[in-house]
């Protein structure tokens, strides 16, 4: 099973540093991958247009399938009517006929075809379908909802119905929001929805039409997040929200430098095409100039690192965080810390 990919990051850099990474200085990357406006989601988020044509292709018309509690009646024949259960596999079993399988076809052409098959023994017969409880038009939602599992539609779902229908949202974490979810349909399509705008925006183009067994899935905003540490009143790790989190952001949902901070020397550690890349940011001078280059904006998985000179106070903050980062900043801003002192 793949690890997630924060996870995935800091196992990779705890082999570097069981290989003796933490004698290796570390390489200072130049600007272009710390570029003020370097944050931008990977996510390709459907626009309108792109969600329009996923709603081309659906069918708007209920398709009968398993589950489905349905009553068949045969016009002045009542022995040969009744309510029948769509088996598992689409069939039911009709009187004189036998098997039949109803499962894919809508009311209208499942009414002819047994209507076709009674012609064989009675004249003229008329039969009729009608469904009772429906139970094959369902999506699956699944992550951050308050009722996770299976959701039935009698006509056209939609997301926002789905949603709705899920129970809602948590709320045992004001400051948690939801900002992404996506859908699979079928074995080759994964639709991106932005619930930031949708939700937030009340934009209703993007509340997408619901296919038959569509999966949805919320994950948790955590899941999106960066980590700030040392010299900070709260260390521990931020959400990144798709419309951007800043460092000085970041620093400020930390609760602010400590008055032992060393705030000149703030390192902004990030992945790099498969390796690791530090900046210092003087933020005194920032603060100091007005001047906001180095206020980066970050991505998912970023470490901001806020030191305060002695290796004993740094080792107390390792103390406290997570066993995979202990190797990473070990093998990193320990050296960095020793340079300076």
């Amino acid at each position: 099973m793949p690890h997630p990919p924060c996870v995935s990051f800091f196992l990779g850099l705890l082999m570097l540093a069981l290989a003796g990474s933490c004698t290796k200085s570390i390489e200072m990357v130049d600007d272009t991958s710390f570029a003020r406006n370097s944050f931008s989601t990977s996510i390709p988020f459907a626009n309108p247009e792109v969600i329009r044509l996923h709603e081309a292709n659906l069918t708007h018309e209920y398709i009968i399938g398993s589950g489905d509690l349905i009553t068949i009646e045969l016009w002045n024949r009542p022995k040969l009517s009744g309510e029948h259960v769509v088996g598992p596999y689409g069939s039911i079993t009709l009187p004189i006929i036998g098997e039949f399988k109803i499962g894919g076809m809508n009311r209208k052409k499942a009414a002819e075809m047994i209507t076709d098959l009674y012609r064989h023994f009675y004249e003229d017969p008329i039969a009729t379908v009608k469904i009772i409880n429906y139970m094959n038009n369902r999506v699956y939602v699944l992550g951050r909802v308050g009722n996770p599992g299976v959701i039935h539609f009698s006509g056209q779902g939609t997301l926002l119905e789905a949603l709705a229908m899920a129970g809602g949202l948590p709320t045992r974490d004001k400051t948690i929001f939801l900002s992404k979810c996506y859908i699979v349909r079928g074995k080759d399509q994964i639709i991106w929805i932005d619930l930031l705008k949708l939700l937030q925006r009340a934009n209703l183009k993007l509340n997408i039409s619901l296919a038959n067994n569509d999966i949805i899935y919320i994950p948790e905003s955590m899941d999106a997040a960066v980590f700030v540490m040392g010299e900070v009143k709260n260390p521990g790790s931020y959400q990144v929200q798709t419309t951007g989190l800043s460092l000085l952001d970041a620093i400020n949902l930390a609760g602010g430098p400590t008055e032992d901070a060393q705030t000149a020397k703030i390192r902004l550690i990030r992945e790099i095409k498969e390796q690791e890349g530090v900046k210092t940011i003087d933020m005194d001078r920032m603060l100091a100039t007005g001047s906001l280059t180095q206020n980066y904006l970050l991505l998912d998985n970023d470490i901001i690192f806020i030191p305060k000179k002695g290796i004993a106070t740094f080792n107390y903050y390792l103390r406290q965080i997570d066993p995979f980062m202990r190797t990473f900043i070990s093998a990193t801003i320990i050296n960095e810390t020793l340079k300076d002192d």
